[in-house]
């Protein structure tokens, strides 16, 4: 899903929500999956949800989050 087609819209593409979401994961280190999509739908709008998922799993394969099961929370990864 990263790549786009013309009827992509940016506001919503993967990489948008990805930079959303590390804005907020920068301002609190440990966020629940629900807590982080409640953000995300407020900030963004309801269309963000559909690439939601995709995302986490960008910045995930990116190195920039943790997912910690126990807790089914993430937390972010402030690499040098």
């Amino acid at each position: 899903m990263l790549k786009p087609d013309r009827h992509t819209n940016p506001d919503f593409s993967v990489i948008n929500i990805s930079a959303f979401v590390l804005r907020q994961m920068k301002s609190q280190y440990n966020i629940s999956y629900d807590r982080l999509l409640e953000k995300v739908i407020k900030g963004m709008g309801e269309n963000a949800k559909e690439n939601y998922p995709y995302a986490l799993n960008f910045l995930y394969l990116m190195g920039k989050l943790t997912y910690k099961e126990s807790t089914d929370t993430f937390s972010y990864n402030e690499t040098k």
